[in-house]
């Protein structure tokens, strides 16, 4: 439904001040929805909620839409990755009809004597249209998965298979369907979504990157245990093989782009994760593009996959590996040391900055090198991350 020339010039009049208090909007949106409809908080990371990525990156979706108000084609990119996010999750059409309510109610307490009824009117139309083009770019992607080979919709019951360490914090989980069908293949770097009971029949949803080769048989994801975290120290100390859990299908954005450029593969971390996935694809599908796979970690024992990576890229000329250790001051045989410098990456690629580069790791690691690849030359285009909060945290 196209918007009313009406609503379009109240919107543009009052995106200003909903933008000016943009950190209002972020911190009082979440209290407000979780007090109107509790049910929904087992959507949500609270991690991300407490630390005001969530927040941030909702405030930014609201503020990008309404900038631009009079021509929505450029929040196509904005649509598409947070229908992925919400694919994951499962998330249902009725369920925007309490999210807008609480959008609305939040907005009416940022616009003050400003929020009149008419322009209140107006905001509920600029939202109401905002969510239907997600719910629609939504189905869209639900009927793309239910159309492919082992395609299925909603969360469906998966058996831990086997459970390895790759590291002293790093485990993997491998994840096989209950009832032994087919599964959709992944595209290689995308993520699932799983859903948990844990003691005191609490339910979480959580999404983690597919660290494994793309196939139909199983999935896996590789998860790091984080020092307060509920989910990943529950999958470590808890959950064992022969355990249920229920997984959504693959979705998410960090894959290869159909192209002869080099491929950057720049990880630091547990971001190594996808990447694993991207690389064993691109040695599988023999691929003649060049890749550097270049990660970044504190020292060996927080090293996960370097054996794998090494017998991946042995035998494949335009394939080749990078280790930094930031917590080693000497180089070794196989690894630099310090952490990924934008220097060091115009090295490894010889200065091409033609190249496409896929970023996942910690967000400063990310953010510092999406500046400093744009003050290069490297168009935004051609730099694809992974981050489960507001683009401006990188970009900005």
């Amino acid at each position: 439904m196209d918007l009313t020339d009406k609503t379009i010039k109240i919107i543009k009049a009052t995106a200003p001040v909903i933008e000016e208090n943009i950190t209002e909007l972020a911190k009082t949106f979440y209290p407000i929805m979780f007090s109107n409809y509790p049910g929904l908080i087992v959507f949500f990371n609270q991690t991300h909620i407490r630390d005001g990525t969530q927040p941030r990156a909702f405030a930014a979706s609201i503020v990008e839409y309404a900038n631009s108000i009079e021509n929505l084609d450029a929040i196509k990119p904005l649509v598409n990755d947070i229908a992925e996010k919400h694919a994951s999750l499962d998330i249902k059409p009725v369920q925007y009809k309490l999210v807008t309510a609480c959008i609305l109610e939040t907005i009416e307490n940022v616009l003050g004597d400003r929020g009149t009824p008419e322009v209140m009117a107006a905001w509920k139309e600029a939202i109401d249209n905002f969510a239907n083009i997600i719910i629609e770019t939504e189905r869209k992607k639900y009927d793309e998965t239910l159309a492919k080979e082992g395609g299925w919709k909603g969360y469906k019951k998966f058996v831990l298979t086997n459970k390895v360490n790759e590291n002293d914090l790093i485990a993997s989980f491998y994840l096989e369907p209950a009832d032994g069908k087919t599964i959709v293949t992944s595209k290689a770097g995308q993520y699932i979504s799983i859903m948990l009971e844990l003691p005191g029949r609490v339910i979480v949803f959580r999404n983690y990157s597919l660290s494994c080769i793309p196939n139909s048989k199983y999935y896996r994801i590789s998860v790091k245990r984080e020092e307060n975290g509920l989910v990943s120290n529950y999958l470590h100390d808890t959950l064992s093989q022969g355990d249920k859990i229920s997984v959504n299908p693959p979705y998410g954005r960090l894959y290869l782009n159909d192209t002869d450029n080099p491929a950057v593969l720049i990880s630091g971390g547990v971001g190594i994760t996808p990447m694993m996935s991207i690389l064993q694809d691109a040695v599988k599908q023999q691929l003649t593009r060049q890749i550097y796979f270049i990660h970044g970690t504190c020292n060996r024992n927080t090293h996960a996959f370097k054996d794998d990576v090494v017998t991946l890229t042995a035998d494949h000329d335009n394939v080749n590996h990078h280790f930094f250790y930031s917590e080693n001051s000497v180089k070794s045989a196989d690894t630099e040391p310090g952490r990924i410098s934008i220097n060091s990456v115009k090295e490894i690629t010889s200065h091409q900055k033609d190249a496409e580069f896929y970023l996942c790791g910690p967000v400063q690691m990310m953010k510092y090198l999406y500046r400093e690849l744009i003050n290069w030359g490297v168009t935004p285009n051609n730099i694809v991350y992974e981050y489960f909060g507001p683009k401006r945290d990188i970009t900005g």
